[in-house]
């Protein structure tokens, strides 16, 4: 019984050691996924454009939805109104879908893409609101981008959580310009 002991073991082979050539299980390989919407300590445009990526993401879903289908349905109705925090732009955004419905989408490419927010300016920074001038480069959706539009202003209101709409925790509080191609009279943010 020692000769086989022996012979099972070769000088410099421990006990416990492996067979040569098998192979060591490991654990299963972790993944770290990070959320790129968190609100890091300090808010810059960086992050910002990140999140307008996403509600621009999200509006692009949306619109070539309805521009497929010819009519807003109730998941694309519930995914628009997840981009806004406020009545009044949600009804300006689904009353322009709806104008421009009634007239077959004519001014839209007929799959577009999405449009291309970047922030120009950021005006105001807070946990719970950013209000920024924005660069809307729109000529992945129009058929002829107007140059005039692309100045806009836009305030993002930080909502409770995100949500199956909108995956980013943000959401439309100000979205354009006024009658003069303007920002708006007063901050957005000075109300949340």
């Amino acid at each position: 019984m020692g000769l086989l002991l022996l012979a099972a073991c070769s000088p410099g082979d421990e006990p416990n050691a492996q067979p040569r050539g098998a192979t060591v299980p490991t654990a299963a390989p972790t993944t770290t996924t990070t959320n790129p919407y968190a609100v890091p300590p300090v808010i810059d445009a960086a992050y910002v454009n990140r999140v307008l990526a996403g509600l621009d993401a999200v509006f692009g879903d949306v619109l070539r939805t309805v521009i497929a289908s010819r009519t807003i349905d109730s998941a694309a109705f519930e995914r628009l109104k997840g981009l806004y925090a406020d009545t009044a732009q949600f009804n300006i955004a689904l009353a322009i879908i709806q104008d421009e419905g009634r007239r077959d989408f004519a001014s839209y490419l007929p799959n577009p893409g999405e449009n291309r927010t970047t922030v120009a300016e950021l005006i105001t920074v807070a946990s719970s609101c950013v209000f920024m001038r924005v660069d809307r480069d729109s000529s992945a959706v129009a058929k002829q981008e107007n140059p005039r539009f692309r100045n806009q202003w836009i305030a993002l209101k930080r909502l409770d959580s995100p949500s199956l709409h909108n995956p980013t925790g943000w959401a439309y509080l100000y979205e354009g310009f006024d009658r003069n191609l303007q920002a708006p009279a007063k901050n957005p943010c000075m109300s949340v």
